[in-house]
């Protein structure tokens, strides 16, 4: 409000001294308006490029002077899991849920533990009591989860029945199971690269086929990860006055995640028990 006052102040002021020229020198009344609106743009120009220079200030320049700091040298967060009882516990639709559904909902029980168990240490994967998930075309049933590094919220991780079989043959799901996992982060751009590459290929490698040999499903699974953080990291230098989100979509039979999940079960190892769901380092050894 004083900012907009000192600009008309500004205005009527050159209007009278420019009605003071023309009775002190005879200048024209067209001389004078010329006068008068030449000086009233210079006033608005200034006052406009001002007003665009703090609008970039709050756009470009975002403090994230926090946000480096919990990520760089916050303590990092113990996951809390709250795993739903069930997917109408979550607050999934009973009208949504399928026998598809019910088979990835079990097959997923220990899926953020097993994430845990082989990120780089700073990630923590946290079960979230919520199985009322989005999908591309609305509402989804599946499984969620709160992504932290360190000290640091960075985004969200779901799970849901992948393919499009099932569909027409839900209780043949159980024959050809496919799982679509899908994570949103933000400022992983201040994440070291080995770190977000952990997580990534990780991710892929418990969802991708992984066959027989090993090592070229882990070759795999770094190969994609490396590719969506090129990505990630070009759009983030090609549009620096935007906040670039990473987003991540990836599918697959989850071949691994289910034998060592079955590992666990013959073992009679529950992690959510016997590791709180966390790593197995620095808690209980296995």
């Amino acid at each position: 409000m004083i900012k907009r006052a000192a600009l008309w102040t500004a205005i009527i002021a050159a209007g009278l001294i420019g009605y003071a020229a023309k009775h002190a020198y005879g200048m024209s009344d067209q001389a004078i308006y010329l006068a008068v609106t030449a000086i009233g743009l210079v006033i608005v120009s200034f006052h406009f490029d001002r007003r665009v220079a703090a609008l970039e200030e709050r756009v470009i320049h975002k403090d994230y002077s926090g946000i480096k700091v919990a990520i760089q040298d916050g303590e990092r967060h113990k996951p809390q899991h709250e795993p739903p009882k069930s997917l109408i516990d979550g607050g999934a639709v009973q009208s949504f849920i399928t026998a598809a559904h019910e088979v990835l909902f079990e097959d997923f029980r220990w899926f953020g533990a097993v994430l845990n168990q082989h990120v780089a240490e700073a990630w923590a994967i946290e079960e979230l009591n919520d199985t009322d998930v989005r999908g591309i075309e609305g509402p989804e049933v599946g499984r969620r989860y709160q992504v932290y590094y360190n000290a640091c919220k960075m985004g969200t991780m779901q799970v849901t029945v992948g393919g499009h079989e099932w569909i027409f043959r839900p209780e043949a799901f159980a024959e050809n199971r496919q799982a679509q996992v899908e994570i949103d982060l933000n400022y992983l751009r201040f994440v070291p690269f080995d770190a977000a590459e952990s997580l990534i290929s990780s991710i892929v490698l418990f969802i991708a086929p992984f066959g027989d040999d090993g090592e070229e499903a882990r070759s795999k699974a770094a190969s994609v990860a490396a590719a969506a953080l090129t990505g990630h990291l070009w759009e983030s230098v090609r549009t620096p006055d935007i906040d670039t989100s990473f987003a991540f979509r990836t599918g697959g039979p989850y071949e691994l995640l289910r034998h060592t999940t079955d590992h666990w079960k013959a073992n009679g190892i529950d992690p959510l028990e016997k590791w709180g769901g966390d790593r197995s380092w620095g808690n209980e050894e296995a």
